[in-house]
Order: C-alpha cells, then sequence, then structure tokens
C-alpha cells in the first residue's frame, strides 16, 4: 500500500482500519503523510492524537511553519513542548517562537525552548545564563562545555552561580581546558576552594595545583574520604613523586588516609623512601602502618622494606606484628 491509500483509510469508519493505516505509513516514513495526521490532532481517541504528535515531530520542516506557529499557541503543554523541540526547524521563524516559549509558564517548555536556542545560536548562551531558572543555567553550562572556544567571562559567570552544579560543570570545563584560565578565574577558584568541600574542593586543588603549589600544605591535611579518594588520584596523574619537596611535604602535612591512598602500588624511588620513613617511624597510627604493609602483599618490595618488615614482625603491636607476618608469608 503507498501513501494515498493509506492516507485515505485514516478517514475510515472502521477503527482497526485505520489504526492499520497510521502504523503502515509510519513504516513508509514519507513525510507526504504529514497532512494527513494534522487533522488527527482533533481526533477523539487519544491514541490518534498521540501519533499525530509522533508524526509531526518525525516528519515536520521548515515548510511546517503554520503547523508548528499553532502547537506553540496550543493550550496543551504536550503540544508547545513539541513545537519548542521541532521550532528551529523553521529557521528564523523558528527563532521567533523559541522566543516566545523561552518565557512559558511551563518549567520543561522553557528548558526545552532555550536548549534549542541555544545549541542553534551560540549568541543566545549570554542571556540564558543570566535566567531565573536553574535548569536553563544548568544548560547553558552544558553547551558551553561542548564548544571548541569558550568565552572566559562566561566561564567566570558559571563560577559565580548560585547553583552547586552549574558551579560544578564550570568546573568541568576548566578540567578539559587548561587554556581557559586566566587571573579572574582563577582568583575565584580560589575563593570557592575554601567554601567547598569532598570531591568539588579535590577538583579545585588539582586544577590550582600547577599554578599555586604553594598552596598544597592547607590541602593535603582533608581527610575527608570524598576529597582523599579524588585528590590522590590527581596527583597520581600528575606523578606527585616527581614534584620537588613534594614526598617531604606530604610526609610532614598529609593525612594518613591520603599517604596510605598514594602509596597503595607505588613503586618509585622516592615512594618507596617515603613508605619506608613512615613504616620506621612510631609515631605514626598502627592503622595506618598496618594498612602500609597490607597493600605490599603480592607486590615486589626492595630489600631496605623487607629489613623494615622483618622488624616490624617483632612489634608489640598486633596489627603491625599480623601484617608484616602475612606479608613475610608471601615472600
Amino acid at each position: 500500500m503507498s501513501v494515498r491509500p493509506a492516507l485515505a483509510k485514516l478517514n475510515h469508519s472502521d477503527v482497526r482500519q485505520r489504526r492499520r493505516a497510521v502504523r503502515h505509513l509510519f513504516e513508509l516514513n514519507d513525510p507526504e503523510a504529514l497532512n494527513g495526521f494534522e487533522k488527527l490532532l482533533d481526533d477523539p481517541d487519544p491514541w490518534f492524537r498521540e501519533k499525530a504528535l509522533e508524526a509531526i515531530e518525525k516528519w515536520a520542516a521548515s515548510k511546517d511553519l503554520v503547523l508548528i506557529e499553532k502547537l506553540s499557541q496550543s493550550r496543551d503543554n504536550t503540544r508547545r513542548l513539541l513545537a519548542a523541540r521541532i521550532a528551529i526547524r523553521a529557521g528564523g521563524a523558528g527563532q521567533i517562537i523559541l522566543d516566545k516559549l523561552s518565557s512559558d509558564d511551563e518549567p520543561n517548555i522553557r528548558l526545552a525552548a532555550w536548549k534549542a536556542r541555544i545549541n542553534s545560536d551560540e549568541s543566545s548562551i549570554a542571556e540564558a545564563i543570566v535566567v531565573e531558572d536553574r535548569a536553563v543555567r544548568r544548560a547553558v553550562a552544558q553547551r558551553v562545555s561542548s564548544l571548541e572556544r569558550v568565552d572566559s567571562n562566561i566561564i567566570l559567570q558559571l563560577l559565580s552561580d548560585e547553583s552547586e552544579t552549574v558551579r560544578a560543570s564550570a568546573i568541568g570545563i576548566i578540567e578539559g581546558d587548561s587554556s581557559t584560565q586566566n587571573e579572574q578565574i582563577e582568583n575565584r577558584l580560589n575563593e570557592l576552594i575554601a567554601e567547598s568541600s569532598g570531591e568539588v574542593k579535590a577538583r579545585i586543588a588539582s586544577i590550582l595545583l600547577a599554578s599555586s603549589p604553594n598552596r598544597i600544605d592547607s590541602w593535603i591535611r582533608d581527610s575527608d574520604t570524598a576529597f582523599v579518594n579524588r585528590f590522590s588520584r590527581s596527583l597520581r596523574d600528575t606523578d606527585w613523586t616527581s614534584i620537588e619537596g613534594l614526598p617531604d611535604t606530604l610526609k610532614s602535612n598529609a593525612s594518613e588516609m591520603l599517604l596510605i591512598r598514594l602509596l597503595r602500588g607505588e613503586r618509585s624511588e622516592s615512594g618507596t623512601i617515603l613508605r619506608d620513613d613512615l613504616l620506621s617511624d612510631d609515631s605514626r597510627s598502627e592503622e595506618m602502618r598496618s594498612q602500609l604493609i597490607e597493600d605490599l602483599i603480592g607486590r615486589p618490595i626492595s630489600e631496605t622494606t623487607l629489613s623494615i618488615v622483618n622488624n616490624l614482625a617483632k612489634s608489640d603491636l598486633e596489627l603491625i606484628s599480623s601484617s608484616a607476618n602475612n606479608l613475610l608469608a608471601e615472600q
């Protein structure tokens, strides 16, 4: 059955014939069928009305501007939402429709309209970034993250947003492209890190590490699990053992949790020396020293480390001696 006979059956008195015609028209996937579906928008049967909307979303094009305008002016939220999703197909006239829908009373329609605007016209970003709707500003952050070149002023605005999600998205943009940084952004990041915690704080610290390595003292003392997990990964990625003076700084000031995470599986000379120093330091907690030993099980260890472990196997501290003996049993 071609398009014409199938379209004719949309008016059949038998509802089963009409439904079969609808399914067949979708299978044919011919945009010429759209005119027939437009009439179904007013069908008393909700199934046919739903299929009409599906057909419009599937086939509507620039020539269907009148139809898109009709949908955008409907009292039905579903129809206005559809208009917001497809208006861009109508070119400049579609932009006018989107401008109106971006101030719709329904949040999801506003968001769809703004998304369409910022995805099709980068100049809309500056307007969208200051709207009251937080979801729209989050959409801006997502859009900006996909751009090849990003205006640093936009990033600064995102970093200053009241929404933590928006600020986190801005941090992600900087993580992906360090060239977006400038003095203003760095100053804002320094403000943010003072009021942040956990993973967000770790992400900011990782960005600032390159430009403000002297500030690491204040970060490595943090024993928050989320912070330590993220920041330890960042330090590993930057090859922390090769940063001049950092192993000594970590030894003096880092939280025990961070030291454990950094040294787990670390086989560099600097890392080995730091581990040996910590294992030999009786002022360190029994739990940390025990964990450092446990993390060596199944891994090659140096003669110096093995000698230290042999001594610790005789320790009066049960956790340490037990871990040391477990390791020696594996050698």
